[in-house]
């Protein structure tokens, strides 16, 4: 049994389609990582358009030639491939912003000989701009580039870690170990691939593992949610990322992620199949939250939201998308029994919560304040929701987290 701790928090700001630059974490010697942002669609570059599901791979039919650097006509050309569609420049936006460092650029003409520049952030493959991209240049770019593929072309907050380059080192902001990408999608056929973190299924986000994600380009060759920590290495001053993920030795990328605060999840019991719920779609203060069975109803959906980062899980609140109130023990009770209500938000800690991982999916949701759980034991649809306290990681304490769109 594997658990983990997520201390549950207030809206985390997305960067936008421009990655951060390389961040640090000073609490080990490994401890640089980085952070960036996905939001590669399925149309750019990675599918049809552009080549992957036609079994070709990526350097195929696209204008790419990689013996070449992309600053050479034969390297990437302006007149065939991926500089002559919007799609496909999005694609060369993502290969830049993988191969070259911050400060870097590459600036190409397309077919009608307009300019455009794009900027390098993360810089596995520096050599490819001006030379070639052998074997190894070719894994770590398709790890970095899978990494970044969202197939509902959203942009999610990415924590990215790799022996090659980037460095190994957690980081608050994301405390979620979604997967680790791995293989070679330049090649006929492509070889994409990915595993299970250990928080695959935590808090998923909209086109990302975890998501029911569908048009993905890549497979889990090790089996259906077989996890990473089985199957590849595990590295790292805290263990946190991955190497040699079959034979693909070092270029493995670890993707680290939060919960998406502006998409609401469902909160439901996977045993008594019933879910938290704004009792009679009350959008007042100290309404009622009840266990209710699901009903896709806005007063069955929440946002979490994060509002700092005090441990290596962080704090959220939890909105009511019904309401826009928040999810509050009632009178700050710290005993069993304490009535779980929703209130505009003041930003005490009987507002905030944390999950401790008990199995895989299934999390208890503890209070701050009290360090007590949320259960749905014993209580009729239409009572109360209550905290009792922890310890016991009784079947009814558990909850599982799901999108609702």
């Amino acid at each position: 049994m594997r658990r983990s701790t997520l201390v549950l928090a207030a809206a985390l700001t997305f960067p936008a389609c421009v990655p951060d630059a390389a961040s640090t974490d000073a609490a080990g010697p490994q401890s640089a990582a980085i952070s960036s942002d996905n939001g590669l669609t399925m149309v750019n570059g990675l599918t049809m358009v552009n080549g992957l599901a036609m079994a070709n791979g990526l350097a195929n039919a696209n204008g790419l030639t990689m013996a070449n650097g992309l600053t050479m006509a034969n390297g990437l050309s302006s007149t065939v491939g991926l500089m002559t569609s919007d799609a496909g420049r999005q694609t060369v936006s993502y290969m830049v912003r993988c191969a070259l460092p911050p400060g870097d650029s590459l600036s190409k003409q397309d077919q009608y000989g307009n300019w455009y520049t794009f900027a390098g952030a993360i810089g596995v493959a520096p050599q490819w701009k001006n030379g070639s991209c052998d074997t190894n240049c070719q894994q770590i770019m398709s790890a970095c580039l899978m990494a970044h593929v969202n197939t509902t072309g959203r942009h999610i907050s990415l924590w990215l870690d790799s022996p090659v380059v980037m460095g190994l080192g957690r980081d608050n902001a994301h405390p979620m170990q979604e997967s680790a990408f791995f293989g070679n999608i330049f090649v006929s056929p492509p070889q994409a691939y990915y595993c299970n973190g250990f928080d695959w299924d935590r808090g998923p986000v909209s086109g990302r593992i975890g998501a029911n994600q569908s048009g993905s380009p890549y497979t889990n060759p090790f089996g259906t949610n077989a996890l990473c920590e089985s199957h590849c290495t595990t590295i790292g001053f805290w263990g946190e990322a991955y190497s040699g993920c079959g034979s693909w030795g070092n270029n493995v990328v670890t993707v680290f992620r939060d919960f998406d605060p502006n998409v609401p999840y469902t909160i439901c019991n996977p045993t008594t199949k019933l879910c938290l719920d704004v009792l009679n779609w009350s959008t007042s203060a100290n309404g009622v939250i009840d266990p209710w069975p699901a009903t896709a109803g806005q007063n069955q959906k929440f946002f979490f939201e994060r509002v700092n980062a005090v441990s290596d899980s962080g704090q959220y609140r939890i909105r009511s998308a019904q309401s826009n109130l928040y999810l509050t023990m009632k009178g700050a009770s710290t005993k069993s029994g304490g009535a779980l209500i929703q209130w505009p938000y003041e930003g005490t800690t009987n507002q905030l919560w944390y999950m401790t991982q008990v199995v895989e999916g299934s999390y208890n949701l503890v209070n701050v304040n009290s360090g007590m759980q949320l259960t749905v034991g014993g209580i009729a649809q239409g009572g109360q929701v209550i905290q009792i306290p922890g310890g016991g990681y009784s079947n009814t304490e558990m909850f599982k987290l799901t999108l609702s769109q």
